[in-house]
């Protein structure tokens, strides 16, 4: 069994570690608030005061962090990954983070030893914890090989894309798909209210035709309902965040992101209305905020 840091113990950590751990893994976690690290204790894992505490000794380290400003912090901050691990650690990435950073940080990592991968993942909380989380993987095989049993018990699936940076790529593409399929649901359910169709007959016609996939099944339900996941699955800022770096990864490599910009206006219309911590299966409710500030501009 494998001797892990895992860096980041936000609501993805809190699912994923328990998973190592019960796989019979030792896990040391770092968090920037040490609270949330101590939550794990009970686990079984130790808590570090310093990444270069968590790191020290390990066969492979994990990183699990918001984006890139915080990826950045991990890495190249002081005492941070770069200075600190082992030449020869299998280091993986598994933040939604840009493609160009990604990028950056493989050769950066390359240049120290590490055995780098990126390996963001498909899931929400509750499928972390659940050990079905989709693995997207990039870097060389050998290297996959080694982390592979880490993986395992957090995941139902691991994919490998090819090279580092593929995994990422792929998770990017994937995540604005996903956030167009979330915008345009509330938009057509938020339709359907307005044309006073009942939103659980719709729910239950949107998911049953070839419209009904798993998005629209989760989430047509919870907007029908009007009861949405606690706790929260994936919020509006996390959305427009994922959003925005797939979409300029589709410009840098020739393609569009016409539909997918579209999508961040709705997610960054909730931020405006101060909704970015809710969860993002209340964009229904959104629109129905901005139809009535529009309405009451319109009777002024």
């Amino acid at each position: 069994m494998a001797k892990i840091a895992f860096l980041g113990a936000g609501a993805m950590g809190q699912a994923m570690i328990p998973n190592l751990l019960r796989g019979g893994h030792s896990v040391c976690v770092y968090n920037r608030s040490i609270d949330k690290a101590r939550l794990l204790e009970a686990n079984g894992a130790t808590v570090a005061a310093t990444i270069a505490e968590a790191v020290q000794g390990v066969d492979a380290l994990f990183s699990m962090v918001i984006d890139d400003n915080a990826s950045r912090a991990v890495w190249t901050g002081p005492d941070g990954v770069l200075d600190s691990a082992a030449s020869g650690t299998l280091a993986v990435e598994s933040s939604t983070v840009s493609s160009n950073w990604l990028r950056e940080l493989g050769g950066l990592a390359a240049a120290k030893g590490l055995r780098f991968l990126d390996c963001p993942v498909a899931g929400r909380p509750d499928a972390a914890a659940a050990a079905m989380l989709v693995v997207f993987a990039g870097g060389k095989a050998e290297d996959l090989a080694a982390v592979r049993p880490m993986l395992e018990p957090m995941s139902r699936r691991i994919v490998h894309f090819g090279p580092v940076g593929t995994g990422i790529a792929f998770k990017l593409i994937y995540n604005v798909l996903g956030a167009v399929q979330v915008a345009a649901l509330a938009e057509s359910m938020n339709a359907c209210e307005a044309a006073g169709i009942d939103l659980h007959t719709a729910a239950d016609a949107l998911s049953d035709g070839n419209t009904g996939s798993p998005h629209v099944k989760r989430h047509s339900r919870a907007m029908a309902e009007g009861k949405h996941d606690n706790p929260i699955g994936f919020t509006p800022h996390g959305r427009l965040k994922d959003t925005l770096y797939g979409c300029q990864y589709q410009e840098q490599i020739g393609g569009q992101a016409l539909l997918g910009y579209a999508a961040a206006a709705l997610f960054q219309q909730m931020i405006d209305i101060g909704w970015g911590e809710r969860n993002d299966s209340e964009a229904i409710d959104g629109l129905r905020e901005e139809s009535k500030r529009r309405k009451a501009k319109s009777n002024t």
